[in-house]
């Protein structure tokens, strides 16, 4: 497991359990929690990625990055 996630795994258990350490926390759903901590390092990369490519900026939602990038028809390279 890569730090980001578990940066965010510890950060969610910490989050529903409260004070408790994160690290002596019993998972219910291990696999769940790992799903749930991947997609938010793809958010984290993706937003990286659009922002580096000039689109959006650090403290913009992802959602709205993407909603800002031109519609593919506009782009004549990619048009097929």
């Amino acid at each position: 497991m890569n730090d980001l996630r578990t940066i965010y795994r510890h950060q969610l258990i910490r989050a529903v359990l409260g004070t408790r350490p994160a690290i002596l926390a019993k998972e219910a759903d291990t696999a769940a929690l790992d799903r749930i901590c991947q997609r938010l390092v793809d958010a984290e990369e993706a937003s990286g990625l659009l922002c580096a490519k000039g689109y959006g900026h650090p403290s913009q939602s992802l959602a709205d990055m993407i909603k800002a990038l031109p519609d593919k028809a506009a782009n004549p390279r990619q048009s097929k």
